[in-house]
C-alpha cells in the first residue's frame, strides 16, 4: 500500500512552531518581495482570502481581519521539511520525497494489518517529535492516496481507500480535484460528459490515451487500482535560471552587477550539484513593466562559451560583459536574469595540445572549496568580488519585510526561555 503524507497548511504550520500565541489566528505567507499570498491556514481561508491575492491590494483587509503576514522563509521552511522525512524513513524502509511538504511511504502489501492505525501512529509522531500536522491517505495507488489524503484533511488526518464505499466517493470528487488533471483537461473531459473520478474511472482507455496522452491513460488505469505512475525521479534540468524583483528600483550599472553575481554564484550552484555544464549564458535585464511612471525597457544577450564550464569566474565574466551590452541608462531597472543552457555532464574535456590539461582539476578544486566554505557558513559568505562601493545599499535585494527568525539552522534565532 501506499501512504501519502502532506503537512497541513505547511508555511503557516512553520510559522506558527514558534508561536504558541498564533494557535488560532489566520496566517497568511507571501512570496518573493512580498508580492502575492502564497500559503494561508483554514483559519485564514475561512475569512475569503485565498492564494495568489495581490499584498498590497489585500493589505488593509488583511489587517482589518486580524490577519498575521509572514515573507517566505524557505531555509525555516526546508529544515522542517527534512526533519519530516527524517521520521518518515523511520518509520519506513522506502519513502519518496515528492515536494517540500508531500511524501509518499511505500509500504508492503499488509492483509490483516490495520492501515488506519499506522496512519495514525505517522500523524501522532510527527506531531509529537515537530509540531506540523499532517493528513495520510492510504490507497494501492499514489492517484488514489493523493485523493484520500484530500478526504482524510476532513475526516480525522487518516482516510484508507479499502474503507471507503469506493464508487460513492468516486462520484462525488470532481474530476478536476484528481491529481494531474488540470484546468484544460478539465475542460476537455467536461465536453465529452466526463465530470467526476467515477466517469473517468468508466472512460475507454484508447480514448483517454489519445485526449489526455499517456499521463491520463495512467491515471483512468490508477483509478481502477492499477499501479501506472512510477515514482518521480528527479531529472536533470536543461536550464538553470536564477532572478528575483529588486526590493527597489535599481539605475546604477555596479549595482545591477552585484546583483548579477549573486544570481550567478546561486544557478552556478545548482548546476554544480547536477553534476553538469554549461555552454550558453543569456542575461536579461527589464523595467518594471506595471508601473506607469516612466519608460519601459526590456532586452536580453546570449553568448556560447569556448567549452562547456561550470566554473564560476568563467561564467560570471561572461554575463558580466552580456549586462554591459543590454544597459541603458537612465532607466530604473527591476530585474536583472541568468539563464544557463546547453546543460551536459560536467566531464573531463578532450585533451587538446595548446591548453594547460591541469585548468579543470584547478577549477574542481577551487569550486570545491568555494561551494563548501558556502554551504557551511550561509549563502555568500564568500563570493567573486564585483563591488565598487561596498557601503553602497542593497537595493537590488528581495524585499521581505515580515521574515520570521530561522529558529532551527541560526543560532543567533534560537528562542530564549526565560
Amino acid at each position: 500500500m501506499i501512504f501519502h503524507i502532506d503537512a497541513n497548511s505547511f508555511y503557516a504550520a512553520c510559522e506558527r512552531l514558534f508561536r504558541p500565541d498564533l494557535l488560532h489566528t489566520p496566517i497568511a505567507v507571501l512570496s518573493n518581495n512580498d508580492g502575492i499570498i502564497v500559503a494561508l491556514n483554514q483559519e485564514c481561508k475561512d475569512l475569503g482570502f485565498k492564494r495568489g491575492d495581490v499584498y498590497f491590494k489585500e493589505k488593509a483587509k488583511l489587517d482589518k481581519s486580524g490577519v498575521v503576514v509572514f515573507s517566505s522563509n524557505y531555509t525555516l521552511y526546508a529544515d522542517i521539511s527534512a526533519r519530516l522525512n527524517l521520521i518518515y524513513c523511520r518509520l519506513c524502509s522506502d519513502v519518496e520525497v515528492y515536494s517540500i511538504d508531500e511524501s509518499f511511504l511505500y509500504f508492503p502489501n499488509w492483509q490483516t494489518e490495520d492501515l488506519v492505525e499506522a496512519g495514525r501512529v505517522i500523524r501522532s509522531t510527527v506531531l509529537q517529535e515537530v509540531g506540523i500536522p499532517v493528513s495520510v491517505g492510504i490507497a494501492p495507488t499514489k492517484t488514489l492516496a493523493k485523493m484520500c489524503n484530500k478526504l482524510a484533511k476532513k475526516r480525522g488526518g487518516v482516510c484508507c481507500w479499502d474503507e471507503l464505499d469506493k464508487d460513492a466517493e468516486l462520484k462525488n470528487y470532481p474530476v478536476g480535484d484528481l491529481w494531474g488533471i488540470g484546468y484544460a483537461k478539465t475542460a476537455l473531459l467536461a465536453r465529452h460528459g466526463v465530470m467526476t473520478a467515477f466517469d473517468l474511472k468508466n472512460y475507454p482507455l484508447h480514448h483517454a490515451k489519445k485526449q489526455l496522452t499517456i499521463m491520463g491513460f495512467r491515471t483512468v488505469q490508477e483509478l481502477n487500482e492499477i499501479a501506472a505512475i512510477d515514482r518521480v525521479e528527479r531529472a536533470k534540468r536543461q536550464n538553470i535560471c536564477s532572478s528575483r524583483s529588486f526590493a527597489d528600483a535599481v539605475d546604477d550599472l555596479s549595482e545591477l552587477k552585484v546583483a548579477l553575481a549573486d544570481y550567478t554564484q546561486e544557478a552556478v550552484k545548482r548546476m554544480r550539484e547536477d553534476r553538469s555544464a554549461c555552454r550558453y549564458v543569456s542575461v536579461y535585464l527589464m523595467t518594471n513593466p506595471y508601473s506607469e511612471v516612466g519608460e519601459q525597457y526590456c532586452n536580453c544577450e546570449s553568448a556560447e562559451l569556448p567549452a562547456p564550464s561550470s566554473y564560476l569566474p568563467d561564467i560570471l565574466g561572461t554575463a558580466i560583459m552580456l549586462l554591459e551590452r543590454i544597459y541603458r541608462s537612465g532607466f530604473r531597472y527591476r530585474k536583472v536574469m541568468i539563464n544557463l543552457l546547453g546543460l551536459e555532464d560536467d566531464k573531463v574535456l578532450q585533451q587538446d595540445f595548446f591548453i594547460d590539461t591541469t585548468a579543470k582539476e584547478r577549477e574542481n578544486a577551487f569550486m570545491d572549496a568555494f561551494d563548501s566554505i558556502n554551504n557551511r557558513y550561509g549563502r555568500g559568505t564568500v563570493h567573486l568580488g564585483v563591488r565598487d562601493n561596498p557601503s553602497k545599499a542593497d537595493n537590488w535585494k528581495m524585499k521581505r519585510d515580515y521574515l520570521s527568525p530561522e529558529y532551527t539552522t541560526n543560532l543567533r534565532d534560537i528562542p530564549v526561555v526565560v
